[in-house]
């Protein structure tokens, strides 16, 4: 947390981890943007927030369905090649888009089944290459610079969530349309591609019997979930792990929807409203060390999350006077100014508090788990961001669409201010925890 970034140099002076660094950034890129692209397709094509909510669930189950098989298959195949394979296949998937859209599907409902089915798809191809890459990076960095390349590799899902949902995607629907952007995505996925292709070679290796069963693979998940549930400081950061990852779905389902039926605005126009969410998480990139360092980490994630609320509860506020059918013609241009710079107040806290959470409950975890039981934690974390994020978020889409987007927001700032307090009696009874 407090590395300095002259201590990233020695790793990045080493080209395979270079390449496969930017190709990581791009690919992570990549499947951001074409997630935005897809919420602001199907906006247009249903104005649903639940059909919304069924597309982020198309990308959101297939690492909870395939993380048995893709485990296996990354300790038997060449780790180079399954990358390599997984992202000319989400090139050509997001590639594919093109085509579909200039009229290759015709009928709505055939249109938003094939949608659907790729998302589904590239998603599964997803949930293969992630295991692949955190497997392949000790093979390409010395020990001793094993902790700089995992940090500089944590940091790098925050910077492609920001490039891609909240500044590339948005703007190249913008600029190109949504065939366009599609496009710009698939080029970003052969851009990976050419990278990683220089990859130094790496071996499968052939399991024992044993190891290839269904029941070995049980027992060593159980492993996992038992050291989670009776260790306290790792369950209560990745139950925190899930909100916040289920909080920053819920803001990218409901981005296009509010630009649209609230702001009264073009769907991908969303960029506008949530950016400033972008500058939180930076400010949190250059501030997160001196946060840490004044208080523990426990406290310090209890008052993010009542940030959270407050930003929540502001944001519901002002929707109320920014009603699609009150826009045009209604508010003069100096409210609209002044209503937007409110937002943009109340989504820069947001966007700080969920990064700061965030990154010290995944330090949490990285501290706490013992290296021979890292990788089965953290294959409960994805299963548990991927698995119940889902609930929450199909429940919220489909309030959106009944209460409408300020009710479901005020919600939201409920329930992170129950959290919050409830996080607040935990670490003052335990006297929270210091890492």
């Amino acid at each position: 947390m407090n590395t300095a970034f002259s201590d990233y140099k020695p790793v990045l002076r080493l080209p395979a981890f270079r390449r496969m660094w930017l190709a990581q950034l791009l690919a992570l890129t990549a499947q951001n943007g074409i997630h935005f692209v897809q919420l602001v397709l199907i906006e247009r094509l249903t104005g649903q927030s639940f059909q919304i909510g069924l597309m982020i669930a198309a990308f959101s189950l297939p690492p909870v369905l395939f993380s048995f098989f893709s485990g296996a298959m990354v300790d038997r195949f060449p780790k180079k090649w399954i990358i390599v394979f997984s992202n000319v296949l989400r090139a050509l998937l997001a590639i594919s888009y093109i085509f579909i859209l200039r009229g290759l599907v015709h009928l709505p409902t055939t249109l938003l089944l094939t949608v659907y089915g790729i998302t589904f798809l590239g998603a599964a191809v997803g949930s293969f290459y992630n295991p692949a890459v955190l497997a392949k990076l000790p093979l390409l960095v010395e020990d001793e610079v094993l902790v700089s390349a995992n940090s500089l590799f944590n940091f790098t899902p925050a910077l492609a969530q920001l490039l891609g949902l909240l500044i590339l995607a948005p703007a190249a629907v913008k600029l190109f349309g949504l065939s366009g952007a599609f496009g710009l995505m698939g080029v970003f996925y052969l851009l990976a591609f050419f990278f990683v292709l220089k990859l130094p070679q790496d071996r499968g290796v052939a399991l024992q019997k044993e190891e290839r069963s269904m029941k070995y693979v049980v027992q060593e998940l159980r492993a996992g979930w038992d050291f989670v549930i009776h260790n306290r400081p790792i369950a209560l950061s990745i139950i925190q792990l899930t909100l916040v990852s289920a909080l920053m779905l819920i803001l990218a389902m409901i981005a296009p929807g509010y630009s649209a039926r609230v702001l009264g605005l073009a769907p991908e126009d969303a960029v506008i409203v949530f950016a400033p969410a972008g500058v939180g998480m930076i400010l949190a990139i250059f501030l997160i060390g001196r946060v840490e360092r004044q208080c523990s980490t426990q406290w310090t994630q209890s008052v993010m999350l009542m940030l959270a609320s407050l930003s929540f509860g502001l944001l519901s506020f002002i929707s109320y006077d920014f009603m699609a059918n009150n826009v045009p013609g209604a508010a003069s241009g100096r409210s609209v100014v002044l209503s937007m710079l409110f937002m943009a107040m109340a989504i820069v806290p947001l966007g700080f508090g969920l990064y700061v959470i965030y990154t010290l409950a995944q330090t949490t975890l990285q501290r706490l788990t013992p290296e021979a039981l890292r990788g089965r934690v953290f294959t409960v974390q994805f299963m548990l961001i991927s698995l119940f994020g889902l609930a929450p978020l199909m429940i919220t889409a489909t309030l959106a669409d009944i209460v409408g987007f300020t009710a479901m927001l005020s919600w939201l700032s409920a329930g992170c201010l129950l959290v919050g307090a409830i996080s607040i009696y935990d670490a003052y009874h335990h006297r929270s925890f210091d890492l």
